[in-house]
């Protein structure tokens, strides 16, 4: 029964009535009173004497206890009790999911209008207004949503269980969505920084203080946190169909719920809440709320603002300067000094009038009345009010989700996966008819930064993935012993020792052959280095070790693992610590004794203020310093495909017969169909191949003492080594007869790659070089190959003076296969950070053009340094090289291979001013299997069987470069009177390359790497492309087709949504069923999308590594790390890098030059222009001074002097600042400065013109 109030003398004693005076306006003459009962008191800490203190019958964390309730008693009333779900109830059209919340049987809680029960809910508020049902209903819906999520990765979960850990993660985005998108909103950025409540970007907070009392403090409950009744409207506009809006009162709904029971209403009303602006704060409020419940009787009604202030008398709320005071803000004396820190809309009069004194203004009135802080919603005291207790409820709580405590912690992923939550995926989640809203869900949608988006988008609204939730427990606690992995470990070492020792006599009976060959060519071109057989000898015996575990053999039964499906073992059998064990093996693995502190340094911890990289990719994540590392795995996307789970490659049909021969595949996919591209150069393949060689080198498995493995016997698995993978010729293929002269059956050579697994389980694959774009193909990938490439002089690169070309590579023994020494030997093969630089002539000239801009920035860079030593001078030019070379790849490059779209899509599109703020120190670089073995193998399709030469003005010579007599054959960039390598660079701008398609040209389908004069010893370049991946276990095309976002083809006939009728026949051809399709001639025989060059599966495999290796690249040029970016001005200047400029700068012959040279020239955007048109890189830039020169004034660094009348300048570490002064006093500066200096600057010109046109 509510207390008997404004009743006179017989008022109850806990009655606080407000008066009302004669002249209201809104109030009925007749009332002369409104009704406040106070507060119910509860008793002081330990029941002592003591101030009066008020209830709350909430819980002060952000628990959703507004939903759950606060007892054991009310969650039972709310939940469903099945699959831990709330009892949402499928009434009026709605369904379960999106159903409605539980009826409150209490009825005297609300008045509906159409006798529909009031909603149940921790806190009655939820019938207060439609929208508050509308908020309370989606965030029951997320719950549901969540255990729908959590039972579909766990379904061994029980009910109590799903209901607790949705709970759970509902509370978490709660918190997440309330600290990351309204609590910014309503205190701004100063009071997030002054109170230290922003968010964690990453791993845990350690901010929680067991000693910080979290509950809600009275200013907050009382005053701060009522601030939200001045945003309401009054009106309530709710679409009823498409094009249609009703628009009613607010009154109309006050604590009424009848509109949450009509189908569409709840989305209506949230369409209605994102795109409805709010009230401002402010003295003002909706009539409404003043005459609010008001029914027949009009002592009845209620003033619900007048009840807030009597609220803060009630609970004794210090006044507002007091508050002020306490958020250490400027004192206020008086009134008239209120008029600076209140908005100009309030009437400093009315004060005065209704205060005695400012010392008497109430807190909530106060704060309403000040002027919004910048970047906040709410004025400074208010703002410090909410932002307190935000710090408060943040730190005092032991549940926090991004708390580290055990047990309640979530783990890492768990968090990052809570992190992706915005209010906007709730909306979208947990509607009908919602299918766009802008990401910041709180802010209006605008057509820039706040866009509406689809709901379909994952992208920005990213959905909620319960993988990280999958409870493991059950697999993790395998019946395995460190006796038994020592045992496994011990015996797997035996058995590698044996089979290395067959091998070995094997491989010495073998007839040696160490003339040119493609077997030779291609096993020096794929060899490992010293590091990477290092890591192969641990592998092998993991390798071993693994089999012995899943086989049993040689162990005990209670040894043993249980019966695990394949499945389950790929991801467990990783998880088992072998690190300690493997190391009491190390002396019987006959390691080289390597330098590694000199080669491969790895320093820790790392230093997070050098600017430079590593060569190895050593702390480019400072968190993970091995992601993206030379010498490590690669990654996968999906789960290996290997035909025992493990280890053997992919062999098998879907059917259980044996899958076509890869070379059987090449002839019908990829045969030769010559046709060139009327738009690309020839450059565009070139250019891919040096990136290629950048990011990725797999190699290749060698026999004992560093053998090569001649496996080009058909049965070589089984009588020389199991690293053997011989590719069949079948009796009709075109070129290669099936059998030798002896009538031996013939194979193409092919070894496996290079064991690398770090780990027992499946055989993983190694990536000798740096993942990063980071031009290890000029620099290397370790310290000693970058010490082997430099002069050590002036910071430059070492190169060799041929004469004719006075800065070429460095010759050298790097290439173990150089067959142009064979026909002089002088022709030496050069040296470059990719040992296969003399691959082809073309990919030489490209490797040369870029160790010549590297010493062309270095010796600039010391003509305005000349105190830079040669290590500053070459780690500087080192750094400006990769960082023109980034802006490359993503700004010309790039956009040619993937087309528009696809570069939004992924988000790769350089930024044209300002810095790049996605760096995510969580995210790997690492090369995907996908990537390496077939992917970015697409440029195999543009290769010319000849490459043209030109000259200056694009005409062609003779003498071209037939591609099967030049493999590693450098002798053309020796041929002088052929124009040596500038004709070839000229030959690869001015000449198209070959069409984007499923066919490749015959030079390097038959004769790749083939012995000179010896007809048929040349390999087939897709067969080992599609070999190459059945080797590292990559799953077929179709899987790929999904994981892209594709349908998933169930009959070839399905592949014609991205494949002509042509390439799906010669799919049909070659494969006995779709899921049978390899990777490679799947993607390669896509049809280009929309302004693309590649297909949509292979544009979505290349856009997701390409989007890695911008975001998870600490250096990433762009960068916003004021450790390790360029200044602004520099970062002008590395935008204006293109290929065109740096073949300019660095060429004899070109003089005139298209502007982007992945085209071919036209008379129109890319026609042509002199390299003196080109936008240049201004190396000026990078001077290196105390001071700063601005209009031949000298600044000293940290010093601000006037430059001219009305402009000053400061002198940063990133250069000169200036700014505009504002002049007060146009006549004091017409003393101080002569007219002459004013009138040329435009800053006082403008200020001061009236002034001026006096004189």
């Amino acid at each position: 029964m509510p207390l008997p109030c404004c009743r006179g003398n017989n008022s109850h004693p806990e009655c606080f009535e407000i008066s009302v005076p004669e002249n209201d306006s809104l109030q009925s003459k007749n009332v002369k009173c409104l009704p406040y009962s106070r507060s119910l008191p509860v008793p002081n800490p330990k029941c002592s004497f003591g101030q009066r203190q008020q209830s709350n019958m909430a819980t002060s964390y952000l628990d959703l206890s507004q939903i759950y309730g606060s007892t054991n008693g009310f969650v039972s009333r709310m939940r469903l009790f099945k699959d831990g779900k709330l009892a949402l109830r499928a009434v009026g059209g709605f369904n379960n999911q999106m159903g409605v919340p539980p009826a409150n049987l209490d009825n005297s809680i609300c008045r509906s209008s159409t006798g529909k029960p009031c909603l149940l809910a921790g806190n009655n508020r939820i019938n207060f207004l439609p929208t508050s049902g509308a908020m309370y209903t989606i965030w029951m819906r997320q719950h549901n949503l969540i255990a729908e999520k959590l039972s579909e990765v766990n379904p061994h979960w029980d009910d109590q269980k799903l209901f607790e850990e949705a709970r759970r993660i509902t509370i978490a985005q709660f918190q997440h969505v309330t600290f990351n998108e309204i609590v910014p909103v309503l205190v701004g950025k100063e009071q997030l920084r002054v109170m230290g409540i922003k968010l964690q970007n990453n791993g845990y907070d350690s901010g929680y203080d067991i000693n910080i009392d979290a509950s809600a403090s009275n200013v907050f409950a009382a005053a701060a946190g009522q601030f939200f009744l001045t945003l309401l409207p009054s009106k309530l506009n709710i679409e009823e169909r498409k094009f249609s809006t009703r628009s009613e009162s607010l009154l109309k709904h006050f604590n009424d719920p009848a509109l949450i029971y009509e189908k569409g209403k709840i989305d209506g009303i949230l369409k209605f809440l994102l795109n409805s602006p709010i009230e401002k704060p402010g003295l003002h409020s909706s009539p409404l709320l003043r005459t609010a419940f008001q029914k027949k009787d009009e002592a009845d009604s209620v003033d619900i603002i007048a009840i807030v202030i009597q609220m803060g008398r009630d609970h004794g709320l210090p006044s507002y300067l007091q508050w002020r005071k306490f958020c250490k803000l400027d004192d206020v004396n008086s009134f008239l000094a209120l008029q600076s820190i209140f908005k100009p809309s309030v009437n400093i009069s009315d004060f005065e009038r209704l205060y005695e004194s400012p010392e008497d203004i109430d807190v909530f009135v106060g704060g309403l009345s000040e002027q919004p802080s910048k970047g906040s919603l709410l004025g400074p005291t208010f703002a410090c009010l909410f932002a307190h207790q935000m710090t408060q409820t943040k730190r005092g709580d032991r549940f926090w989700y991004e708390n580290f405590l055990s047990p309640s912690a979530f783990t890492v992923p768990q968090i990052d996966e809570i992190r992706k939550t915005t209010m906007a995926r709730v909306i979208c989640d947990n509607t009908d008819t919602v299918t766009h809203v802008q990401h910041h869900a709180f802010s209006l949608p605008d057509d820039y930064g706040n866009c509406p988006l689809s709901c379909n988008s994952t992208g920005i609204i990213q959905p909620f993935d319960a993988k990280s939730f999958k409870d493991d427990e059950k697999l993790t606690t395998l019946p395995i012993t460190k006796e038994t992995i020592e045992k496994v470990i011990r015996l797997g070492l035996k058995q590698w020792q044996r089979y290395e020792e067959g091998e070995g006599r094997r491989i010495s009976a073998q007839l040696a052959d160490s003339s040119p060959s493609a077997l030779l060519s291609h096993a020096l071109l794929m060899a490992p280095k010293k590091e990477s057989i290092d890591i192969a000898r641990t592998a092998s015996v993991l390798r071993e070790a693994t089999n012995i575990l899943i086989t049993g053999q040689g162990l005990n039964k209670e040894e043993r693992l249980p019966d695990l499906d394949v499945e389950t073992l790929q991801k467990i059998l990783p998880q088992i610590d072998v690190g300690s064990v493997i190391g009491n093996f190390t002396p019987f693995l006959a390691r080289d004794p390597l330098p590694k502190e000199q080669c491969l340094p790895e320093p820790l911890p790392c230093d997070h203020t050098s600017k430079y990289r590593s060569y190895s990719g050593w702390c480019n994540n400072l968190k993970n310093p091995k992601f993206g590392n030379a010498f490590t795995q690669m990654r996968r996307l999906l789960d290996p495909a290997y035909d025992d789970g493990f280890d053997s490659p992919r062999t098998r049909s879907v059917l259980g017969n044996e899958l076509p021969s890869a070379r059987r595949i090449s002839n019908i996919v990829h045969s030769d169909a010559p046709k060139f591209h009327v738009k690309f150069t020839h450059m565009l393949m070139q250019f891919g191949q040096i990136l290629d060689h950048d990011m990725m080198h797999s190699p290749i498995s060698r026999g004992p003492r560093n053998t090569i493995l001649n496996c080009s016997s058909c049965d070589s698995a089984q009588t020389l080594s199991i690293h053997c993978f011989p590719i069949k010729i079948d009796h009709d293929d075109p070129f290669f007869p099936s059998k030798h002269n002896d009538g031996r059956p013939r194979c193409m050579p092919f070894a496996r790659s290079l064991l690398a697994q770090v780990s027992l389980g499946y055989r993983n694959q190694l990536n000798q070089l740096t993942s990063f774009l980071d031009a290890s193909t000029i620099y290397g990938s370790t310290q000693c190959e970058a010490n082997k490439l430099r002069l050590f002089s002036d910071g430059k690169l070492n190169f060799t003076d041929l004469g004719f070309n006075k800065e070429a590579l460095p010759q050298g023994n790097q290439e173990r296969d150089c067959r142009s020494i064979l026909q002089n030997r002088q022709r030496r093969c050069f040296v470059a950070g990719d040992e296969r630089s003399n691959e082809q002539p073309g990919l030489t000239a490209i490797h040369n053009i870029f160790l010549r801009e590297h010493n062309r920035i270095a010796r600039y860079l010391k003509q305005i340094n000349n105190f830079w030593s040669d290590e500053k001078l070459f780690q500087e030019a080192r750094r400006i090289n990769i960082a023109q070379l980034q802006n490359i790849i993503y700004k010309e490059w790039l956009p040619v291979v993937l087309g528009c779209q696809n570069m939004e899509k992924w988000g790769l599109m350089p930024q044209t001013s300002g810095y790049f703020e996605g760096y995510d120190d969580q995210c790997d670089a690492t090369i995907s299997q996908e990537m390496s073995t077939s992917a970015f193998r697409f440029g195999h399709s543009l290769i010319r069987g000849v490459f043209n030469r030109m000259n200056d003005n694009f005409q062609n010579m003779t003498n071209h470069v037939n591609l099967t007599e030049t493999f590693s054959n450098p002798s053309p960039v020796y041929d002088k009177n052929s124009g040596h390598m500038e004709s070839i660079l000229m030959g690869l701008i001015g000449a198209s390359s070959m069409a984007f398609d499923r066919h490749i040209v015959t030079a390097v389908r038959n004769h790749l790497f083939a012995k000179p004069g010896g007809p048929l010893t040349g390999l087939d370049l897709p067969a080992v492309n599609i070999q190459r991946a059945r080797d590292h276990g990559v799953q077929g095309y179709n899987a790929y087709r999904k994981y892209c976002g594709l349908r998933k083809a169930t009959t070839f006939s399905d592949l014609r949504d991205t494949m002509t009728s042509d390439a799906v026949t010669a799919l049909e051809t070659a494969y006995a069923h779709v899921d049978d399709i390899d990777l490679f001639p799947g993607i390669m025989s896509e049809s280009p999308t929309r302004g693309s060059l590649v297909g949509p599966t292979l544009a979505c495999l290349i856009g997701e590594q390409m989007q890695r290796l911008k975001k998870c690249d600490r250096f990433y040029y762009e960068t916003n790390d004021s450790m390790v970016r360029f200044t602004p001005d520099q970062l002008v200047e590395i935008r204006k890098a293109s290929l065109s400029r740096i073949i300019c700068d660095n060429s004899e012959y070109a003089a005139n030059i298209q502007p982007n040279v992945f085209l071919m020239p036209d008379d129109l955007s890319n026609s042509p222009m002199s390299c003196s048109e080109l936008p240049e890189l201004d190396l000026n830039k990078w001077v290196d001074r105390d001071y700063c020169l601005v209009d031949e004034r000298v600044v000293n660094r940290g010093k601000t002097k006037r430059i001219t009348p009305c402009v000053t300048c400061t002198c940063t570490l990133e250069g000169p600042e200036c700014h505009s002064i504002t002049i007060d006093d146009c006549s004091r500066l017409l003393r101080d400065y002569s007219i002459a200096d004013i009138q040329k600057d435009p800053v006082c010109l403008i200020q001061c013109s009236q002034q001026l046109k006096k004189l």
